[in-house]
């Protein structure tokens, strides 16, 4: 059950919202053709953000990327003040180095890069590459294939606690740039799984229910996203809440609004078998932000 708010434009014109970390390179791993769906999405990202394509190619039998960028899907205009880069040895430690050497960068790639070797796992290589915390990555579902990828919906996964305070900045940098709809989905925990975070705000307990308490809870949730950066009122701006298990409910919510791209932060821990993170971007249907947050 979802129960959408109110729009929040008219409270978001005296935000005074903090900036969102700029974007200036984005490193798009190539390991075959199951990287395919991620190079639109690396495209769009690109023109978004006004960043540099850094294109990594880990493998062999490749002398020039540049001489072949029609075996990865890559036109000519899409190679076109790219900066290709060819590395030997382990595909992630590759993909790592160039990513740390790199300011202010996003890594784009498919969610199937290399072999999987369990089925709750994702490719060996995206494994092992989030292994290392990036700080920022989008995560591209295999299925979406290589079509064009706009961004006109923009998902944004917050449970109420400090620690997805670090998604909403970059959640409403997107927005703002890509004059997209943005969404700021609460999920209301239920008894003994409601946030005891410091600093957390807790819905009411009755999500489908009209309640005297959530004008004052609605407010108090949109001071945590203004305050974390927000679009400016030419943005259309919606808060929508349920209630259940985390990773399930926002993976409905981005196939049932047709979300085009869901921004969650990330604990870096993705192991155990009921992992809201994991959920979100094996059922989401669309690209997934993570955004690291080591709270």
């Amino acid at each position: 059950m979802q129960a959408a708010l109110p729009d929040w434009n008219h409270a978001i014109r005296g935000a005074k919202p903090q900036c969102a970390t700029a974007i200036r390179n984005i490193v798009l791993p190539l390991t075959g053709q199951e990287t395919l769906p991620a190079i639109p999405v690396a495209r769009k990202l690109c023109e978004l953000y006004r960043a540099t394509l850094h294109v990594i190619y880990v493998g062999e039998g490749l002398s020039d990327l540049r001489e072949q960028p029609a075996r990865f899907g890559l036109t000519a205009e899409d190679v076109r003040g790219a900066v290709f880069d060819q590395a030997s040895g382990e595909p992630p430690a590759a993909v790592t180095r160039l990513a740390r050497e790199l300011p202010e960068m996003l890594i784009v790639m498919s969610t199937a890069a290399g072999q999987q070797n369990e089925n709750n796992r994702f490719g060996s290589i995206t494994e092992s590459v989030f292994d290392a915390h990036p700080p920022r990555a989008v995560l591209v579902p295999p299925e979406r294939g290589n079509v064009t990828w706009t961004l006109q919906r923009i998902l944004l996964a917050h449970d109420g606690t400090p620690i997805s305070d670090p998604a909403t900045g970059p959640a409403a940098d997107l927005a703002q740039r890509a004059r997209a709809e943005l969404t700021a989905l609460h999920v209301a925990a239920r008894g003994e799984e409601r946030p005891a975070a410091r600093g957390s705000i807790a819905a009411p307990l009755y999500v489908d229910q009209p309640h005297h308490e959530w004008p004052a809870w609605a407010e108090e949730f949109m001071k945590r996203v203004l305050a974390g950066g927000a679009p400016p009122s030419s943005v259309h701006f919606r808060l929508a809440v349920t209630g259940g298990q985390a990773g399930s409910e926002v993976a409905a919510a981005a196939r049932e609004r047709n979300a085009d791209l869901v921004v969650m932060a990330w604990h870096g821990h993705w192991d155990h078998k009921d992992c809201a993170t994991r959920a979100v971007v094996r059922g989401a249907g669309c690209p997934v932000m993570l955004v690291y947050s080591a709270g």
